[in-house]
């Protein structure tokens, strides 16, 4: 089973603090609302850690991208002994790990369309170079004041880190840059192939054709398995355009994406 949709929450605020469509938080939030619990990653300064909760709060910082390495060893021992429903939302080697471990009768499991990790140690030096001596505060990755576009690969590119002194890093970043790339991938994460191993697949839908984009952001969402099919049909509060074909419109999307940039560069008609 394979179904396909391009979506987004119906929640202006949570839309804003989501990297793409939102579509995570609103799988948290029918979670919760069945009386169960999420896993996803939060950001501890400069660590990425997954937890398992049941507070909305803790779940809003589970938000956004983390494009640092996380170990979900110590979450995976707790949801053993988990008896309540559980989300876990997590990259795809992380979810065969749970499915290798745990009896996921009781989960639903959500897997990150994934780009990969970056080599051991290369965050945590960028970091110490942007910090310079000052006490992380936070750190965000990809804010949507850079917009949410096809056309634009900055948006991706973005790195805020706060300071306990107030001081705020907030650029298009190098280390954003040469990960996207994949100049600082992990070898494994080269030749991994793991992908829709989840009851439910989540990634941003870059690409996505016009008539099924909203321009806050797009999430691109397949169903895998029928329970996943029954959990996210029970959400009201997103929106789902479903799409056919779709490793077709990512040809199409991809033809339209070099397309837009040959014509800015007046070079269109090299490959008509």
């Amino acid at each position: 089973m394979k179904i396909t949709f391009a979506a987004w929450s119906k929640d202006m605020d949570n839309l804003l603090h989501s990297s793409s469509g939102g579509i995570f938080f609103e799988l948290a939030k029918e979670m919760l609302r069945r009386g169960g619990k999420v896993v996803g990653v939060v950001m501890d300064g400069t660590t990425a850690r997954y937890v398992l909760s049941d507070n909305l709060e803790e779940i809003k910082r589970m938000q956004g991208s983390k494009y640092v390495p996380s170990n979900p060893s110590s979450v995976i021992k707790e949801i053993k002994n988990c008896k309540e429903p559980i989300l876990f939302t997590g990259l795809p080697c992380h979810i065969e790990a749970v499915k290798k471990v745990c009896n996921t009768d009781n989960m639903i499991l959500c897997d990150l369309r994934c780009h990969g990790l970056p080599k051991k140690g290369i965050f945590e030096e960028h970091i110490k170079k942007i910090s310079n001596g000052r006490e992380v505060v936070s750190i965000a990755f990809r804010d949507k004041k850079a917009g949410w576009e096809r056309e634009s690969s900055r948006v991706c590119q973005s790195l805020i880190v706060k300071f306990s002194n107030g001081d705020i890093y907030d650029k298009f970043d190098q280390y954003m840059r040469d990960y996207m790339d994949g100049k600082i991938l992990r070898p494994s994460c080269r030749v991994c192939k793991r992908s829709n191993v989840g009851d439910i697949t989540i990634g941003d839908f870059w690409g996505v054709p016009p008539p099924l984009e909203n321009r806050l952001g797009t999430s691109l969402v397949i169903i895998n398995t029928k329970k996943g099919k029954q959990f996210f049909n029970s959400i009201d509060s997103i929106v789902k355009k479903r799409v056919r074909f779709y490793h077709y419109l990512n040809r199409e999307a991809i033809k339209y994406l070099i397309g837009t940039s040959l014509k800015k560069a007046g070079l269109l008609e090299v490959i008509k």
